[in-house]
């Protein structure tokens, strides 16, 4: 019986359609069709899925095989299939869905789109090969020009064996051609590298019934063609590719199998990964590197190198045997940027700029705001927005830019870029960067304005990666004030970020830069020193922040006069460093002289006057002034919700003093409200991993350590210490502050074990980062006295407890809550050990070393 028929018959024993038949076989309905017509028979895999799905034999199942071979199409491809060929599956799936011909009268048109070198061609070949049977002919023809059309169509003549072949009329050749095509169906014309789809229609036959698939760098096909946009290889699929390419494994190796090789090849895979990511996943590049590998067995990790160091000749260097695209990645971009610029020349300074700048996600308003530093011919296009549009057109016909109009983003492949930079001189090169670098810091914004703190975010957001990566480049080799200014922004916006390393660096370029530009006293000069004063003292380097501040005073006060309000924002930091340094009582007039400048200056609901407002209510509160503390927070928090709004990240500071001083005053419901509504607002502004976050969670686990919830507790302490340490350093102050909590937790638990180690590293660390003299070092001191109190060494716990009285003493006062609350703590010690008549040590008299 025929095998087609038997097929229907098990089916319809079964009761199952076409349908429900391919879906429990995995396999396309389409398929199932053409065997049952006798169109074509299974492969042998799935032969045998067949033969058990109706549980019979193969033989009975395939008894006329023999008799029934398939037709074999008509065939006119001139390239043989990619034994290296890798992935693509789902765009093959999308090309055998769309193009497969059920109906005699039906007519479909497909193309390829996308950058040259990614795989166009390859993947039109491998279709033609893969689905040949389920055609009655394949053509191919190269569709650059109007004679490789013609000499295309003068094949298929010959492969069609049309009468009119020998004659000398090429046009009744081609309608001899485009006759077959009208009077046949189920074919399947290839047409590959179209450059001009109006000069190919002119080719084509006008009725047909057959199937069209074109590949082309061009992206608008208008009613030519349905368009398939082809990205490069995935980063799996790429490496899988590489490897075989270069023979590192089998041409028939999986992905999974080369996965498992990573560890016996690790420093190939390792180098394979990085190639691909560096070429961008572009085939041709992988095809070129693997063919190069192949050539010269120098391995992975060593063509790597090269690459890093000698890719301008790479990129130039094809290999043998690639007669299905012999040009390299550097001829193929180059040849399509000189075709794309030539059509409009001010693609170039467009090309120029994207080849700059990072390749994905560049803004479009650093073209529409930054205009004017990019050359005339740009700053009049941008200007215009007919003009832009039209001239991003033109850079993305061949692929070179993508769009992406919902982000209002262009982007471009690395390779593009890499080619443009070898084709730019080093004097274009320099003064390019120079242009993208004036109009980046045009477009970089100031640090948050009132209320618009979340647009700078977003403004910001968009463009760091391009400045990050122009200001690298910038190296030493440039220093100009649109540099420094463009550095001083970052560093403003990474501190706010929390990442104060990073920050760092650029502060100290923007600080060089002005200081032999402008000179060593100038009022920008003062900015930069102040702003990292102000990083030193969030990274807990008071002794590195003071004199910056110093200094940055004296200029202000020269440049302006000592009543400018600008003074008084230095006044205030510095006023802040002698808090942090457990210098109160230098703190508190800096403060009171600032909130006086801003006062004569603004008006009273001003901003500037919550912050000298806000560190007086915390001075105070430092120092058990509660009643005189309050009034100040609520009214630095009033200023904050009307002048910012109330996400603004000061009003959730000012929420957080507020809730600080609930939980000093043990009124723990109010706390923990205010502390939850402050974590809410700063997650939202910045992220869950960001320093100001892990303050907030510090004091909230302190909450409920002070409740008795000690398991909620710890799990917060545990995820502020990973936030601290990874952000500020593990020698960081507030890393201590949080291992003492961490300590104390333990103690509070009867963990002795675990709490001795954290008081040690905590001491350690304000001893180092503090001084020995510090009020935080005092705290140390005073909860390692408790601690060896429960352990029962009432001597060296009144040793700590001495030494916590004398700092807390001397710098806090003899008045203050914490001092009182040492000295209790040592005299109940004191009268423990029986040592009554020993009396209590004055701040005078105590010794230093206990």
């Amino acid at each position: 019986m025929h095998f087609g028929n038997r097929l229907r018959q098990e089916r319809l024993r079964l009761h199952l359609s076409q349908e429900a038949l391919a879906e429990a076989l995995a396999i396309s309905a389409r398929s199932i069709r053409r065997w049952e017509q006798g169109q074509a028979l299974p492969q042998a895999s799935v032969r045998l899925q067949l033969s058990r799905f109706f549980g019979l034999r193969s033989e009975a199942l395939f008894e006329d095989e023999e008799t029934q071979t398939p037709h074999e199409p008509l065939w006119n491809v001139p390239y043989p299939r990619n034994p290296f060929f890798t992935g693509r599956e789902e765009i093959l799936t999308t090309l055998h869905t769309s193009l497969y011909v059920e109906q005699i009268a039906f007519t479909q048109a497909y193309a390829l789109q996308g950058l040259g070198g990614v795989g166009k061609t390859q993947i039109a070949l491998e279709y033609a090969y893969r689905y040949a049977q389920e055609y009655q002919a394949v053509f191919w023809i190269g569709a650059e020009t109007a004679e490789s059309i013609i000499f295309g169509l003068l094949r298929i003549a010959e492969s069609l064996q049309v009468p009119e072949r020998d004659g000398k009329d090429q046009q009744q050749v081609i309608t001899a051609v485009h006759h077959w095509f009208t009077t046949h169906d189920r074919w399947l014309l290839i047409c590959d590298n179209v450059e001009d789809l109006g000069m190919l229609k002119r080719f084509l036959p006008p009725a047909r019934q057959g199937a069209i698939l074109f590949t082309t760098r061009l992206r608008t096909l208008g009613t030519s063609a349905e368009g398939i946009n082809l990205l490069p290889m995935e980063h799996e699929e790429g490496i899988l590719f590489l490897l075989r390419r270069a023979k590192v494994v089998k041409a028939q190796a999986t992905s999974e199998q080369v996965r498992q090789l990573s560890t016996q090849m690790s420093l190939q895979y390792a180098a394979g990964v990085e190639l691909v990511t560096a070429t961008g996943g572009l085939p041709l590049a992988l095809d070129q590197a693997g063919a190069y590998l192949e050539e010269t067995q120098c391995g992975l990790p060593a063509y790597l190198d090269l690459f890093r160091t000698r890719r301008a000749i790479l990129l130039q260097q094809r290999g043998e045997g690639a007669l299905d695209h012999p040009a390299s990645v550097s001829t193929t971009f180059t040849l399509a940027i000189t075709v794309t610029a030539q059509r409009h020349p001010v693609v170039w300074d467009l090309l120029r700029v994207c080849a700059l700048l990072q390749p994905d996600a560049i803004p479009d308003e650093l073209f529409r705001q930054g205009a004017r530093h990019l050359g005339a011919m740009l700053e009049a296009a941008c200007g215009d927005a007919l003009d832009w549009n039209q001239v991003v057109a033109v850079a993305c016909s061949y692929s070179l830019l993508l769009r992406q109009p919902e982000a209002q983003a262009l982007s471009i492949h690395r390779l593009v870029q890499a080619v443009l930079l070898d084709i730019m001189t080093e004097a274009e090169r320099k003064e390019w960067a120079s242009r993208v670098v004036e109009a980046l810091d045009a477009v970089f914004p100031e640090e948050q304005p009132m209320k618009e703190y979340t647009t700078w975010k977003k403004q910001c957001d968009r463009l760091i990666s391009h400045v990050l990566l122009c200001l690298h480049r910038a190296g030493d080799s440039e220093d100009s004030l649109a540099l420094a200014s463009l550095a001083y922004k970052t560093a403003q916006y990474l501190r706010e970020r929390g990442q104060y390393g990073e920050a760092k660096p650029y502060y100290q370029r923007a600080l060089h830069i002005r200081e032999q530009i402008l000179g060593p006293d100038h009022y920008e000069t003062a900015s930069v020193l102040h702003n990292l004063a102000v990083l030193y003292w969030k990274m807990g380097k008071y002794a590195e922040a003071e004199p910056l501040l110093q200094r940055a005073l004296l200029i202000r006060g020269k440049t302006l006069d000592m009543d400018h309000p600008d003074v008084a924002t230095t006044l205030n930091y510095l006023a802040l460093l002698y808090w942090k340094m457990g210098k109160y009582a230098e703190a508190e007039p800096l403060l009171q002289r600032a909130l006086h400048i801003w006062e004569q200056a603004l008006n009273p609901d001003h901003p500037n006057i919550a912050y000298p407002l806000n560190n007086l209510a915390i001075l105070y509160a430092e120092q058990g002034k509660y009643a005189e503390a309050e009034p100040l927070f609520q009214r630095a928090l009033h200023i904050w919700e009307q002048s910012k709004g109330s996400e603004h990240p000061d009003v959730a500071q000012a929420l957080h003093n507020l809730a600080e001083l609930s939980l000093i005053q043990e009124k723990y419901a109010e706390a923990e409200s205010l502390y939850q509504r402050v974590l809410h607002l700063r997650v939202q502004a910045h992220g869950p991993d960001h320093p100001s976050v892990a303050e907030t969670l510090n004091s909230l686990a302190t909450l409920y350590q002070n409740q008795g919830k000690f398991a909620e507790a710890e799990a917060l302490y545990q995820r502020v210490l990973h936030i601290w340490e990874q952000s500020q350093g593990a020698d960081h102050p507030y890393v201590a502050l949080v291992l003492n909590e961490l300590a104390n937790l333990a103690r509070d638990q009867g963990k002795y074990a675990e709490a001795e180690p954290l008081y040690q590293q905590t001491l350690s660390i304000r001893e180092q980062q503090l001084g020995q003299q510090h009020p935080e070092t005092a705290q140390t001191l005073h909860d390692m006295a408790i601690f060896s109190q429960k352990q029962g060494d009432l001597r060296k716990a009144l040793s700590f407890a001495e030494r916590a009285l004398e700092i807390r003493s001397q710098s806090l006062g003899e008045e203050h809550p914490k001092t009182v609350t040492t000295r209790e703590l040592y005299a109940q010690l004191a009268q423990k050990q029986g040592g009554a008549e020993q009396g209590l040590p004055s701040p005078e008299t105590s010794r230093m070393d206990a």
